[in-house]
């Protein structure tokens, strides 16, 4: 089960888009700055546009095979596809927008039974109502329910958020992880938002001109840029994956490898029990020696296991029972006479260890 793209190719403006990848994630982020293809791949998965050369194979099911003249049309594709514009029907209602083209499911389709997703993404009170008349989060759910009401077989979102602010955009990402978790169908999820990208990939692909700049974990295209032409990481020079332990008194206790953190408390869902750990590397000090009095909570003894030059700072990678970066100056390394295999401290305020939704 997946999506497989093989030498694809599309002459673009100022480049050609070019791509291999075999896709079988549950959710597969494209990522990228704007122009480097995303939106271009997206059409031409869901048949919207003709590949100039290379083959889409979707569950073994060939699409495009340029070699061959296949070219599945869109419409029999059983690809669901969510715009950057949504596309609502003005004149319909809710429910008459949900209902345009659904296929009631067959076999392990019937999860995308009418009243199941109406359920999952909470529409409910909605479906009665005229879609003029919903704020832009609620038309984000309606445009999601109506794309997996068509059963599909994989799902395209093209920067469903894009034009949601930062309150809306916490409150839509836990519904599209429920979609994630409970339909089992792949998903081509679009964006250029890293916070999007860290709360939801499987799996990240970085565009950069058309071509596959970098494909693997979240943590590992984020965390360990492997490619210059991979846009700057998420403003955390440590990503690493937590497990909410408890919540207590506006502070969260997160287990991170072998180590335990307090991080103050974020707008995560109720329930979650699993969160990105991110902590930036300018908000780590380093205590060598005794340790001096910090009202910092986490105090995790490390060991230094290198250090580098990063501009004017040095970066010091520790392990504290997960790997864990400082930045600090080249005089605050110096004056500390840090090397490799010294045992420290790094402390760390609850405010500036950041969760987010996994």
């Amino acid at each position: 089960m997946g999506l497989l793209l093989k030498n694809i190719s599309l002459p673009l403006v100022p480049f050609t888009l070019q791509m291999d990848a075999d896709i079988q994630a549950r959710i597969t982020v494209i990522f990228g700055p704007s122009g480097a293809g995303k939106t271009s791949l997206l059409d031409l998965v869901a048949g919207l546009r003709r590949a100039t050369s290379g083959i889409i194979q979707l569950n073994g099911r060939v699409l495009t095979d340029v070699a061959q003249s296949v070219f599945v049309p869109a419409r029999q594709r059983g690809v669901g596809y969510v715009p950057q514009d949504l596309a609502l029907f003005p004149h319909l209602s809710v429910r008459q927008n949900l209902l345009y083209g659904h296929k009631p499911g067959i076999g392990h389709n019937h999860l995308f039974a009418f009243e199941r997703i109406v359920e999952v993404l909470d529409l409910q009170t909605l479906t009665q109502r005229g879609v003029t008349d919903l704020s832009g989060g609620e038309k984000q759910r309606v445009t999601l329910a109506r794309a997996l009401l068509s059963s599909p077989r994989l799902l395209l979102m093209d920067e469903p958020l894009a034009s949601l602010d930062a309150q809306l955009k916490t409150r839509i990402i836990p519904y599209l992880a429920r979609v994630r978790d409970e339909f089992h169908i792949p998903i081509l999820y679009v964006t250029h938002d890293r916070y999007e990208t860290l709360a939801l990939a499987d799996e990240t692909i970085v565009l950069a001109d058309g071509k596959v700049a970098q494909m693997g974990s979240v943590q590992d295209v984020f965390g360990h840029p492997g490619n210059p032409a991979v846009p700057g990481s998420l403003p955390a020079e440590t990503i690493q994956p937590g497990r909410i332990l408890k919540t207590e008194n506006d502070l969260v206790t997160v287990a991170v490898g072998s180590a335990i953190l307090t991080a103050a408390q974020e707008q995560l869902p109720a329930g979650t029990g699993e969160a990105y750990v991110c902590i930036r590397g300018d908000d780590v000090i380093l205590v060598k020696g005794k340790e001096i009095f910090s009202s910092a909570r986490n105090h995790l003894p490390a060991i230094v296991l290198s250090l580098t030059r990063v501009g004017a700072l040095m970066r010091i990678d520790l392990s504290c029972g997960f790997p864990l970066t400082a930045l600090l100056t080249k005089q605050a390394c110096e004056e500390m006479l840090l090397k490799p295999g010294d045992h420290v401290t790094a402390l760390v305020k609850a405010p500036h260890v950041h969760l987010i939704l996994r």
